[in-house]
């Protein structure tokens, strides 16, 4: 098994994934009623939403990026490992931020959104860490 490979995989994958559940309850939640509560709900913590997915679509890019040559392979691994972390701290400073609201009595899932997209976000500091453990050995 080539670490290196599965790392960059992984770290690629946990990206898109914490990207897709982050946006979720768009998809799911609709009507004119919860707009502003959702958009409350995403305005939370230091970044909001758009950090997280900044963050995260960085990170997702930049590990791509390290096997094309064109920029010191260290250093963008370096790079990964930071933008990786980012994502997972800006998302646990999100999800402690979250205020339940009136659509939490609706949809009883939501409670449970913010953690998860923290867990989901996890895998990807540490397989950007692992990559670039592989990278600069």
């Amino acid at each position: 098994m080539d670490l290196r490979a599965v790392s960059r995989r992984v770290g690629i994958a946990a990206a898109v994934v914490t990207v897709v559940a982050l946006v979720a309850p768009y998809a799911v939640i609709s009507g004119p009623e919860y707009a502003s509560q959702l958009a409350t709900y995403y305005a939370s913590g230091v970044v909001g939403w758009g950090g997280i997915t900044l963050f995260a679509l960085l990170s997702a890019v930049v590990i791509a990026s390290v096997e094309q040559g064109n920029v010191d392979p260290g250093t963008l691994a370096g790079v990964a490992v930071v933008l990786a972390f980012a994502t997972t701290l800006s998302a646990a400073s999100w999800a402690a931020a979250v205020e339940p609201s009136p659509v939490f009595r609706d949809n009883l899932w939501l409670v449970w959104h913010a953690p998860a997209v923290v867990a989901l976000s996890i895998p990807l500091p540490l397989s950007a860490a692992a990559y670039a453990r592989a990278v600069l050995s």
